[in-house]
């Protein structure tokens, strides 16, 4: 369904397509192996950088530089660096590589890679589940799509206790999810959360809720536009919207859902108190 985009989106659909190919090359023999799990520095996000990881980073870098393109790139393991001109880039993007490396790193098959581009009033969002290499994006004003699969949309389903969720929580705070998993009729914890995002986005779950404080804007920026695109709502816990900006770390709730039951959602977490 390339052809409801724009023309740029269908070039920045080509070039986000050949970046998840080569990350899902560059990290093949790593996946489910010890040495993929290996500690090569601190990432730029605070937390240890594992060789799969850099091999992911370096792997999507390496197509970008290749495009021909100029980018200002806030990353999830390098931290923000220049491709090109860095005075007037063409796009500003936010980059997971590796979206779920415990998953990877422990043979479980469940992650991906975020890529979230943007530009004036341009936004372009970018999810690739690389086990099974099935795509979703999203263009602003454009929709949400899956590769294959068509466009998207959130759930119609508006009764809670016939909700499935996705959530996360921290401990010693676990507590604070108890006010939903007592309605919704399923909680799961999958370990991407981009790509849980675009699970929301394509229907395949009524919410997600992640009321662990630590937001990462390169987790969520292209999952936000997915499952906006897709008819649905993300707010934080308090029901304010999300602002994407340079900021690594925005420390805030998320709850992204098919919107039916938002503020119902809102109200079972308290809005976000311990």
């Amino acid at each position: 369904m390339s052809d409801q985009l724009s023309p740029r989106g269908r070039d920045l659909l080509r070039l986000c397509d050949g970046a998840a190919r080569s990350v899902a090359s560059a990290i093949g023999e790593m996946a489910g192996s010890a040495g993929g799990g290996q500690m090569v520095r601190m990432g730029a996000d605070g937390t240890p950088t594992k060789r799969i990881d850099r091999a992911a980073e370096d792997a999507v870098l390496e197509e970008l530089r290749a495009s021909g393109l100029t980018f200002r790139v806030l990353s999830e393991e390098i931290g923000e660096l220049s491709i090109g001109d860095a005075s007037e880039p063409d796009y500003f993007l936010h980059l997971d590589p590796l979206d779920g490396t415990f998953n990877a790193v422990s043979g479980i098959p469940f992650y991906s890679v975020s890529i979230y581009l943007s530009h004036e009033g341009f936004h372009f969002g970018y999810i690739c589940d690389l086990v099974r290499m099935k795509s979703y994006y999203a263009e602003a004003g454009r929709g949400a799509y899956s590769s294959p699969g068509g466009r998207i949309q959130v759930s119609s389903n508006s009764d809670l206790s016939h909700f499935s969720i996705s959530a996360y929580t921290l401990r010693p705070h676990t507590a604070r999810i108890a006010g939903v998993g007592d309605v919704v009729r399923r909680t799961r914890t999958l370990g991407s959360t981009a790509l849980e995002m675009a699970l929301v986005a394509e229907g395949r779950l009524d919410a997600f809720v992640d009321l662990r404080g630590m937001m990462r804007v390169v987790d969520i920026a292209a999952g936000k536009l997915l499952i906006e695109e897709a008819g649905g709502t993300v707010t934080d816990s308090l029901g304010e919207m999300l602002h994407l900006d340079g900021n690594m770390w925005q420390r805030r709730d998320l709850i992204g859902s098919n919107g039916l039951r938002h503020k119902e959602l809102l109200g079972l977490i308290g809005g976000g108190e311990d």
